[in-house]
């Protein structure tokens, strides 16, 4: 979509505004709420998220969707998944997020940031134009695809590790990172990031998106990370799990620490969310916990979508606290643009993107003032991966679900701390529902969704579902497959097969 009118708002904003923060946003793959060492008595050791944690914001109810692509598309269109139709994490298919769609580090661009994006994509990109450089970064390096092998960096029959070094990079430019293999990924994408740091002009805004592999599966991490915690954590998946964690979180302070010694870190606002709750049964479990909550990734319950999210910005915030308004994926974008680089002086002017759903909360969310969303859209009935939804939750705490949160819909038992110890905290089985057509919950005295009070509260479940419809009515299609696009395919090389946009006639740089 052409922003026909950034190039005067921009005159206009840098006539009042000296300096534009720097902005990092990282994406953690299937952090689970229980995950983070400040929640699990720093089972998993976690030192980089705990400062944030205690010098920053904490979001304590943060939603994003259940599975990463929706949360993706949203978190760069400011849309619900309800209006991108990105509905689901997108497979080997012909689709991608819309090319109508303005994406965040466009608007950005707009503003005089230099953007970058390293590690996980999975918007698409069966065809060149839905690949990263064309969507608004000035560079890309990682994979294309939803997960891989760590160190081989293999999937679905090819190698998915790719540079691109400039904006519409295409075929003839993009190249396969053929040389990094072997290489833990997380490692990679910390080193790439602190490469585009320390050679960033530090008068310029910066903004890098930080997509990290982990901790999605598969469960593999470098014995390093996994040694400290052979006395501590009994369970072999969680003890594999805590290392990519700690690995993670390493990066992060990596980062963090290149930016202070670019002389960068007091001008900059540094972002790090989930982009769904950790998989506990369905879509890959991997040792991840979302105790007390129930459920998980690909689902609607509380575990599959209250998210873990935090805001470090040193020149705003004195102390860290805990924000309890309620904040939505959609609602970066807005706060971001508006709130951060334009710092309220002006709104994104209209028709510079798709309607937004996401609010600008920067103010509410720096000073702890009441955020003024007032509810939220779970996405949309799925029966392909989490069979659940939908559902709504309002700003008081009442959460309306049609039919079922999805999956098994368990509340799993917090993992044990210690060798020997019992972890065997809830049963899994207690209070389950199954084929309500309605469930209700008061998430502000049963935030673990034991309780379905439905029965009791009729003409809340009525209202709630009128607001949930005023949603649906206006609803986009599913994305769904370009016919014209032969099935997916690795393409081919003299080293090995690899993956690339399948509908484009030229090959890229091998």
């Amino acid at each position: 979509m052409a922003l026909l009118a950034w190039p005067l708002l921009l005159s206009l904003w840098s006539l009042t505004l000296a300096k534009r923060p720097h902005i990092i946003f990282h994406v953690i793959d299937d952090f689970g709420w229980d995950d983070p060492g400040f929640r699990n008595g720093n089972q998993i050791q976690t030192p980089t998220l705990n400062m944030f944690h205690e010098r920053g914001v904490t979001l304590d109810q943060y939603y994003v969707l259940p599975s990463c692509s929706p949360s993706r598309a949203t978190f760069m269109t400011g849309r619900m998944p309800l209006h991108t139709g990105i509905n689901n994490w997108i497979p080997n298919e012909a689709y991608g997020l819309p090319l109508n769609e303005t994406t965040l580090p466009s608007l950005l661009g707009g503003l005089g940031y230099r953007r970058h994006a390293v590690g996980k994509w999975h918007l698409g990109f069966f065809k060149t134009e839905y690949t990263p450089t064309y969507r608004g970064f000035e560079s890309f390096y990682g994979y294309y695809e939803g997960s891989e092998d760590y160190f081989l960096h293999v999937t679905a029959g090819g190698y998915d590790l790719h540079r691109e070094p400039k904006e519409r990079c295409g075929a003839g430019c993009t190249q396969v990172a053929w040389g990094d293999v072997g290489q833990y990924s997380t490692k990679l994408f910390a080193e790439e990031a602190v490469r585009i740091i320390e050679g960033h002009n530090a008068s310029e805004p910066l903004f890098l998106y930080q997509a990290w592999q982990g901790v999605h599966s598969p469960r593999e991490a470098p014995p390093a990370y996994v040694k400290p915690y052979l006395h501590t954590i009994e369970d072999p998946d969680r003890r594999t799990f805590a290392g990519m964690v700690t690995a993670v979180d390493e990066g992060i302070g990596n980062v963090t620490r290149a930016l202070e010694a670019k002389g960068m870190l007091s001008d900059a606002i540094i972002v790090v969310t989930t982009d769904n709750g950790g998989p506990v049964h369905e879509c890959a479990g991997i040792g991840a916990s979302n105790f007390p909550l129930r459920g998980g990734k690909c689902s609607i319950w509380e575990g599959g979508t209250r998210g873990t999210a935090m805001v470090y910005a040193p020149a705003v915030m004195t102390e860290g606290f805990t924000y309890s308004g309620l904040v939505h994926a959609a609602d970066w974008l807005p706060s971001l643009v508006e709130g951060v680089a334009m710092q309220d002086a002006a709104k994104i002017p209209a028709g510079a993107t798709l309607p937004l759903d996401g609010l600008n909360l920067w103010h509410a969310i720096v000073a702890n003032k009441t955020s003024p969303r007032r509810d939220l859209y779970y996405g949309i009935t799925d029966q392909s991966v989490g069979h659940h939804g939908p559902a709504l939750r309002s700003a008081e705490g009442w959460k309306l679900i049609c039919g079922t949160g999805g999956g098994t819909g368990d509340w799993p038992p917090r993992p044990g701390r210690f060798l020997n110890e019992s972890s065997r905290e809830l049963s899994v089985l207690e209070g389950r529902a199954q084929n309500e057509t309605y469930l209700l919950f008061d998430l502000r005295g049963d935030p673990a969704e034991r309780s379905d009070i439905s029965a009791s509260h009729p003409e809340l479940v009525q209202s709630l579902l009128a607001d949930l419809r005023k949603y649906e009515a206006t609803a986009a299609p599913q994305a769904t497959g370009d016919p014209s696009c032969p099935p997916f395919r690795p393409r081919h090389s003299k080293l090995r097969p690899y993956l690339g946009p399948w509908c484009d006639k030229q090959e890229i740089v091998v």
